[in-house]
């Protein structure tokens, strides 16, 4: 099955980076012959946003090709494949006639560029936009102005028509009609470029698969972002809307601000927009968040809704504050927020399930429990791998149990002519007395493991992440460290009960999800093909330990 991603705006593009780093430890997009797994599955990443600076995108890059780089040093079979190659649709590269053409990146330069001799729309541009919405510079994104970007991303969604196009050479849509896809679309409610470009593109997808021949050939879905992080305010206060902007302000203000954070690394003129964009009010305001996802649920709910398979609503009660402020480009890095984890999972959910289709919203509720600034991994929803429910807890615990499983369970040390028949039978066979290949897999079976740990890092550790408690960090760390002192405990809990008792002295816990086995049980682990990959050996010990002594099922669906 081939699955596309559209991370729309910043918001859209941290929950790719959140579902990269899901499929990275082990989450499944399906069910084999073997068990549950995502290898065999493909993943393309479409980035929609006009920002094309955004650190954000460069996070996600990353990220992607760390997976992939896991991949190589797996051999491949670990996982889904990802595409390296993220499609950026900039919804301001439009179809040129002249190279004077859409040159402009405002509003006005875009719906009044004299495109293929068109007469000036200037008359119907002043009845609906003030001056200062047409001429502001929309290159970061729109600021939380929807009524600016739809105009554009309708226009773009036009544009993929064209095969000549950017963004039509980037989507290949008439290549894709004759695929099974699921597009699932990703983008807040309460910004401007994921509040216009998820529900315009999702009308342009339903429309293009229902002038298809095979219209069951894709599927439509789409998790739309309340506010789940609030930005502090900018440097220094907007303008009164009755007073006039003149350059001379501009200046005063990127000479009193310019050696600040938002400003550090821009040019004089990039620094000058910016102080133009904060003067006139052009920047994501938290007071506003919350309006303005009321307003686009009322959209959704008249005019949007119908446009999606199924459709999922992801926020806080109570906003995390963001430390840093950015208008976008570079500066814009925020860590990773557990609501976009939440979000990867609905994208899992609607990627896994025998049929996706569903009717009204899907509404994320929360546990009893559930602290949205600390969450925890019992907190988070489960979603449907065709019809098996999978508990993200303990898709974790099998991750971190099996990273200490192959690094610390193994005698790599050893000489493979010295792993015992009894202890360790899978492995012993598998290498015979091979110790050159021995000892390649230790090197790559360790360097996926820095991959592996630091793609668990990237989602919940407190240091790099935001709306985790710090439980979640000590109980993970305990299976990652290299510590012998630390992971000793671990191997203490895998020791066998007794000579008659072939239970685990304790089992193996990560806040509600626990695994009840033994080193010896690890040691006979092994895929049934004898010429296995490490990927494969990989994929085949985390089954077997997230299917072990399963315990009730706890949480809710995604």
């Amino acid at each position: 099955m081939k699955h596309i991603f559209i991370a729309v705006g910043g918001s859209g593009t941290k929950v790719a980076e959140a579902l990269v780093n899901l499929l990275a430890i082990g989450f499944p997009t399906r069910v084999s012959e073997t068990g549950l797994t995502s290898e065999g599955d493909t993943l393309e990443i479409w980035r929609l946003d006009p920002d094309g600076s955004s650190g954000a995108a460069d996070a996600l890059q990353h990220t992607v090709d760390n997976y992939n780089k896991m991949q190589i040093e797996l051999g491949g079979k670990w996982g889904i494949y990802i595409d390296p190659e993220i499609r950026h649709l900039d919804p301001l590269r439009l179809p040129q006639q002249s190279g004077a053409d859409n040159k402009i990146k405002t509003l006005e330069g875009i719906l009044d560029s004299g495109y293929e001799g068109l007469l000036s729309s200037q008359l119907f541009l002043r009845l609906f936009y003030r001056p200062k919405d047409l001429e502001v510079m929309i290159d970061r994104g729109f600021y939380q102005k929807p009524f600016i970007g739809s105009a554009v991303m309708a226009v773009f969604a036009e544009s993929l028509n064209d095969g000549n196009s950017h963004g039509g050479s980037q989507a290949r849509i008439t290549y894709h009609e004759s695929l099974d896809v699921r597009f699932f679309l990703c983008g807040s409610l309460h910004g401007g470029t994921g509040a216009s470009g998820v529900p315009i593109m999702g009308t342009y997808l339903k429309r293009q698969r229902d002038g298809m021949q095979q219209a069951n050939r894709w599927q439509i879905g789409a998790c739309l972002l309340t506010p789940y992080s609030k930005p502090p305010d900018p440097p220094f206060n907007k303008l009164p809307e009755e007073d006039l902007l003149s350059e001379d302000l501009i200046t005063e203000r990127v000479q009193q601000y310019g050696n600040t954070e938002a400003f550090r690394g821009l040019s004089i003129g990039e620094q000058r927009e910016l102080a133009k964009q904060i003067l006139l009010g052009f920047y994501a305001d938290p007071r506003d968040m919350v309006t303005r996802a009321g307003q686009g649920l009322l959209y959704y709910q008249d005019h949007a809704g119908d446009c999606f398979d199924a459709l999922y609503l992801v926020g806080k009660p109570a906003p995390d504050e963001l430390r840093l402020w950015s208008n976008g480009g570079k500066s814009q890095q925020n860590p990773v927020n557990s609501a976009e984890v939440v979000g990867a999972l609905a994208a899992l959910d609607f990627f896994s399930a025998t049929n996706p289709k569903q009717s009204g919203y899907i509404v994320g509720t929360s546990t009893p429990t559930l602290q949205s600034g600390r969450m925890r991994l019992s907190d988070l929803p489960h979603y449907r791998v065709r019809e098996v429910e999978l508990d993200p807890e303990r898709a974790f615990l099998a991750a971190a149990a099996m990273y200490h499983c192959v690094l610390h369970e193994v005698p790599w040390e050893e000489n493979v002519a010295q792993f015992s028949r009894k202890a360790l039978p899978a492995l012993k066979e598998h290498y015979g007395r091979d110790e050159n290949k021995k000892n390649e897999d230790r090197l790559h079976f360790f360097n996926a493991g820095n991959y592996l740990f630091n793609f668990i890092a990237a989602l919940v550790f407190t240091d790099r992440t935001m709306g985790w408690s710090a439980d979640v960090n000590s109980a993970l760390k305990k299976f990652l460290e290299h510590d012998e002192n630390v992971y000793r405990d671990i191997h203490t809990k895998m020791e066998k009960k007794s000579l008659f008792n072939d239970r685990a002295k304790e089992p193996l816990v990560l806040g509600q999800a626990q695994i009840d086995v033994t080193a010896f049980e690890f040691g006979k682990w092994a895929p049934p093909n004898k010429e296995f990959t490490r990927g494969e050996y990989l994929r085949h010990v985390w089954q077997q330990l997230y299917g072990k002594d399963q315990p009730a099922h706890r949480g809710i669906r995604a």
